[in-house]
């Protein structure tokens, strides 16, 4: 069987080394990799004994060398210094060893090409052109070679502008994507009622169904928020901070109280935890962002020590009449901390009765005697309790 492993890995190398002409680098065959380091104890050694030659790093000098007389090869064969595309196998050696590739061509004794930045005329040009020819403004999916337009950031650059609409209002052109002759108040009231009077749920039935001066759903989008007009419309009810907010309100009016989390999730038919996502918030901090309180929070950490906490119940039990220490109902009311604080720092009650020095309590599902108290007070608070 190890035979046949190591035999299929010779023949996988040796066969790329007829297909491409070298020897394989590691991360080219790492399943061939872990059968040459088991049993050869690394690459190299395999690839020594499958009688091929080894990779070995070269120098500065000796990639330079190599890179050079590839250029030179390059210019006698066309007559013409290379492209950086047509150099791109070995862009990532010319990018760290000189910079960049202009002054690859310069060091290589040539002078590189200028480089081909068109005018602002010609891009303000290439535009409208296209606009003659087409009856519209060019959208920013046109800019290919083909319709006689540029890459957009030579737009962007030279027009010193940060989106399409700029562009095309750079060059007086309508920008399908912003224009409309409605305010922003009027479009968001005249498309809440389109979205309405036809049920719509997805911009894409808006653009089919929206009259011409209408804006387009990129402009709602960045506007007012798509699921915003349709959570207003009446659609549909997206879980965004806006509806939780809207539904939170409208609980609270509803119940003359504030609600609960579950109240909430059964009124929004949703989990606490998509509101979270969606808000990318915990929903307690989302409440108190728009000024209300959460009906349920987590309770305030207890920073006191043992000590400090059994002098609390001493004291407290004997001001208010309990010589024996209170019941541990009064815990709360009394002393401000609960009952579960308490056990967590001292096991149980009998545990904080002894500890005070009260007399323990003989009632309850399981009884204790003082030893086996004080061994479990010994033990520090992450100790699995038995």
């Amino acid at each position: 069987m190890q035979e046949e492993l190591i035999e299929n890995a010779f023949s996988k190398v040796r066969e790329f080394y007829s297909k491409h002409g070298r020897t394989p680098v590691r991360r080219e065959m790492e399943q061939v990799n872990t059968i040459a380091r088991r049993y050869f104890g690394s690459w190299n050694n395999f690839i020594k004994t499958a009688g091929l030659k080894p990779n070995v790093n070269k120098t500065k000098a000796e990639v330079e060398t190599e890179l050079f007389a590839l250029i030179k090869e390059f210019y006698h064969t066309h007559g013409r210094i290379p492209m950086r595309r047509e150099f791109s196998a070995k862009s990532t050696s010319i990018n760290k060893y000189f910079g960049s590739w202009n002054k690859f061509i310069a060091a290589g004794g040539f002078e590189p090409n200028d480089r081909r930045i068109p005018s602002i005329g010609k891009l303000k040009n290439s535009l409208v052109k296209f606009y003659i020819k087409h009856g519209r403004s060019p959208a920013i999916s046109d800019c290919i070679s083909k319709n006689g337009l540029y890459n957009p950031l030579s737009y962007y650059r030279h027009f010193n502008v940060n989106s399409w609409a700029d562009v095309l209002e750079h060059v007086k052109l309508k920008s399908h994507f912003r224009v409309t002759t409605m305010t922003a108040s009027e479009a968001k009231e005249k498309v809440i009622k389109l979205i309405k009077k036809h049920r719509i749920k997805y911009y894409k039935d808006y653009e089919r169904l929206k009259p011409a001066n209408y804006p387009s759903s990129w402009y709602l989008k960045e506007k007012f928020g798509w699921n915003n007009l349709c959570y207003l419309a009446g659609t549909k009810i997206p879980v965004t901070k806006f509806s939780i907010k809207d539904y939170y309100l409208s609980l609270a009016r509803e119940l003359g109280r504030t609600p609960t989390t579950k109240e909430l999730e059964a009124k929004m038919g949703v989990t606490s935890g998509a509101m979270t996502w969606k808000t990318g918030q915990r929903l307690n901090h989302f409440i108190q962002s728009f000024g209300q309180t959460p009906a349920n929070s987590t309770p305030a950490r207890c920073k006191l020590s043992k000590k400090q906490l059994a002098e609390i119940y001493k004291a407290k039990s004997i001001e208010h009449g309990y010589p024996k220490g209170m019941p541990r109902g009064k815990l709360k009311q009394l002393t401000g901390y609960s009952r579960e604080v308490y056990e967590y720092r001292f096991f149980s009650m009998n545990g904080l009765r002894l500890f005070c020095g009260f007399q323990l309590n003989k009632r309850g599902s399981k009884q204790y005697t003082e030893e086996q108290l004080r061994e479990l007070l010994k033990k520090p608070k992450h100790a699995k309790k038995r």
